[in-house]
């Protein structure tokens, strides 16, 4: 296989097989949950780390440039600065499945990034995970009219990701290869049009969710995918359809979101929606396909196309010149508006009322999510609390209700969670990829360089996103956005032929990195099948849960999950020291805890210990301070009354299923 490899560069069309297998990766973690849960993150895990061990030793060679190189090798620091911060972190169980979520990432980029792509399936691989999710999404919402319940969160399409902001972002993340492609003349035009209705589909499924980060971070990748996409006059008269089709059929769409809040059955607006974006499909292929047509007959000179793209590129930039205009001479003027924006940024939540959620504003809780991550890091500045590690500090000093497990931030996540050294690694690896792919496939103007340009938008616009939410802790939406970015990177198979082939060293101390990240993703990922094993059998098989969990904390001995589980599931059928000891277990890998000391609390109190009861509720207290049931709780445990544990499970049960993110 090597001396084909050296004879012939044509022999590189393998590395399209390894990238369609990573990609069908990225598509089963869109259907699950966009790959948030352990028992999605670490399969796929375990298959991307195969994928770069066969990639290394079936190639033995690679050809970087050095940029990439360096890109690679912040990436890879930052994760193992995140897996050395499970050491102080105070949630380890939780800081580790974080540090191996970091560790998916780089090898994600490290592949697309080294691996020689002919440049005919960079655009294959880019729309291929674009029309996954464009079909997972459409059969979601077709399976959501039979029951909505598990596919909204209050009125807005959550799925496929189960989070209705990380669903827009999955949508419009695999927007932009479609569009750029479905824009150049070198496609058969049948493929053309439907590309481009595909992208208006993924448009309009992205307005369902109604996210209001969006209405931010669009903009500001529609004004880069103008300035770096080639053929901006294509790439313009594309985007205009799209936005078209999107405002002629918004009506539905937007409604949508009271319809479902409000009606008993909303299946007939679901089917309402959905006749909509194929009505709004069909118009798009056909009329695209016919503009496909007539742009393959018509030649001309270079010169007046360039004089268009230019002229394109003027028009956007006069619009953005008249809107900076129109809003500085508006009344209120700029500063007022600022002034009010701000205030309302700060205040909350508003209450929702009838019409769209997109009316809020700027609404929201992310104010004091932000001030509490700036704490954190203030209170570690070099090494930050511990990736993950958000949510114990935030419920201490929150003036919110919320109990959000993330800084709804990537840039103030990575600082407060990994400190300045992380901060420094990440910001490393995001500047090396840029000049990376300056120097790789993207810096091309043909086909599959623009296509790897538009990739580069689909991540950039996650990355904008994702200064306001929790978007990195999405499989589904971080790898691909990190794969597109390495594949802009990556250099053509001819330059891989004239590399020098690597040490022998390298292949094996690289798989023996991999034996050890296959164990650190198979550990935690075997704990979590027994838990999950435990919840389905308990109530008819209490003993059976028992000792799944018993393995389970074997397995995973940094989390507190099994313990947590168990000490709930002993309550519920009254096994009351099997109650305080799984509980003081879960408290032994993380004192603050304040469930654990909570739970604790009460299992001491129906034994009767009422002095060691009200210790546990103070701790409580302390680490949970704006929760009203413990201060309840614990006024009834110094009476001597009886406390109903039933109704305060219920209480808690209530609560985390009706928590959504802003």
């Amino acid at each position: 296989m090597r001396s084909l490899l050296r004879q012939s560069p044509s022999a590189f069309a393998a590395p399209f097989v390894v990238g369609a297998l990573a990609v069908a990766v990225f598509a089963v973690w869109s259907a699950r949950d966009a790959g948030f849960g352990p028992t999605s993150l670490y399969p796929g895990a375990l298959f991307v780390l195969a994928l770069a061990v066969v990639a290394v030793l079936a190639y033995g060679r690679v050809q970087v440039s050095r940029p990439a190189l360096v890109a690679i090798i912040f990436l890879g620091a930052f994760a193992g600065w995140c897996g050395l911060s499970i050491a102080w972190a105070s949630d380890q169980g939780i800081a580790w499945d974080g540090a191996n979520r970091t560790f998916v990432y780089f090898l994600v980029y490290a592949l697309f990034a080294a691996l020689p792509w002919r440049r005919e399936s960079i655009p294959v691989l880019l729309c291929g995970f674009s029309v996954a999710v464009l079909v997972i999404g459409i059969v979601d919402l077709a399976r959501a009219a039979g029951d909505p319940t598990p596919f909204f969160v209050k009125g807005r399409f959550s799925a496929p990701a189960g989070y209705p902001n990380a669903a827009c972002a999955l949508y419009l993340l695999a927007f932009w290869p479609l569009a750029f492609v479905a824009g150049r003349r070198e496609v058969p035009a049948l493929m053309r049009g439907g590309l481009l209705a595909g992208a208006t589909a993924l448009a309009e499924l992205a307005l369902i969710p109604q996210s209001r980060g969006s209405l931010f971070a669009v903009p500001v990748a529609v004004v880069v995918y103008f300035l770096v996409v080639p053929g901006r006059l294509r790439a313009a008269i594309g985007l205009a359809a799209v936005a078209v089709t999107v405002l002629l059929a918004r009506g539905p769409l937007l409604d949508l979101f009271q319809r479902v809040r409000v009606d008993q059955d909303p299946s007939g607006a679901i089917h309402s929606v959905l006749t909509t974006i194929a009505i709004s499909a069909v118009a798009v292929f056909v009329v695209w396909t016919i503009v496909a047509v007539v742009d393959r007959r018509i030649e001309l000179d270079r010169r007046v196309v360039r004089a268009a793209n230019l002229a394109a590129l003027g028009l956007v930039v006069a619009a953005l010149v008249v809107g900076a205009v129109v809003v500085a001479t508006s009344d209120p003027g700029p500063g007022e508006r600022l002034g009010n924006s701000w205030r309302s940024f700060k205040a909350g939540y508003p209450t929702q009322s009838a019409g769209t959620h997109f009316a809020l504003g700027l609404g929201s809780n992310r104010y004091d999510f932000w001030r509490v991550a700036l704490l954190e890091f203030r209170g570690h500045p070099l090494d930050g609390v511990g990736v993950d590690n958000f949510a114990e500090g935030y419920i201490l000093d929150r003036r919110s209700h919320e109990e959000p497990l993330y800084p709804h931030s990537l840039e103030l996540g990575v600082l407060a969670q990994t400190g300045i050294v992380g901060a420094l690694l990440f910001a490393g690896f995001v500047l090396a990829a840029g000049f990376a792919i300056v120097r790789g496939a993207g810096s091309r103007s043909d086909l599959a360089g623009g296509a790897a340009r538009a990739g580069v938008v689909a991540a950039l616009y996650v990355g904008v996103h994702g200064s306001g939410d929790w978007l990195w802790e999405f499989p589904a939406l971080a790898a691909p956005s990190l794969a597109w970015l390495g594949l802009a990177a990556s250099r053509p198979p001819a330059a891989a032929l004239r590399a020098a082939r690597l040490p022998r060293f390298v292949p094996v101390a690289l798989s023996v990195g991999a034996v050890a990240l296959a164990t650190s993703f198979v550990f935690p990922w075997v704990a979590e099948l027994d838990a999950r094993r435990a919840l389905g059998v308990w109530e008819q098989h209490p003993r059976r849960a028992f000792a799944d969990l018993d393995r389970a904390r074997k397995l995973n001995p940094l989390s507190t999950r099994a313990d947590i589980l168990a000490g709930a599931i002993a309550g519920r059928v009254n096994d009351l020291p099997r109650m305080r000891l799984a509980f003081s277990r879960a408290l032994a890998r993380a004192p603050r805890l304040w469930y654990a000391h909570f739970e604790l609390g009460l299992a001491e109190a129906a034994l009767g210990h009422r002095a060691l009861a009200l210790r546990e509720l103070r701790r409580a207290a302390a680490l949970n301070p704006s929760e009203d049931v413990i201060t309840e709780v614990t006024r009834q445990v110094a009476r001597g009354r009886p406390v109903d544990r039933g109704r305060i499970d219920r209480l808690f049960s209530e609560r985390v299923r009706s928590r959504v993110g802003p």
